[in-house]
């Protein structure tokens, strides 16, 4: 007589089996799910980098720290061209940055559309 346990195991192996079979997973071999890969990874880092300067402006961190003035001059790439906009809101060492929010809509704007583009070029 076998065991209930036994069969249980070798259902659910089964069972697997047949769903990841009639599932269709994205695998990392398709060229556009890498550059999806790719653009997301980028994206989010640079979102991070930005809401970091913007999280050191509203605390009011030291600017001549090495690692702040890091964070400033790097974002200053991604920040500067949104500066002006909207004034800051300034009180003592804090400062609301809103040239750091607006890029971040930004990114997230041309984020988007990278991806878009990426699936009609896929397409093709």
């Amino acid at each position: 007589m076998e065991k209930p346990e036994n069969h249980s195991q070798v259902d659910i192996k089964v069972i697997d089996g047949i769903i990841r079979a009639n599932m269709n997973l994205p695998t990392v071999t398709n060229p556009a799910l890498k550059i999806n890969f790719i653009v997301d990874y980028i994206f989010w880092i640079l979102v991070a980098v930005v809401l970091l300067r913007f999280a050191f402006k509203l605390i009011g961190a030291n600017a001549q720290n090495i690692f702040v003035s890091l964070v400033y001059s790097f974002t200053n790439l991604i920040v500067g061209s949104f500066q002006g906009i909207i004034s800051n809101v300034t009180s003592g060492n804090v400062v609301v940055d809103f040239s750091s929010l607006i890029s971040i809509i930004i990114l997230w704007l041309v984020y988007r559309a990278v991806l878009k583009l990426i699936v009609i070029i896929g397409r093709f």
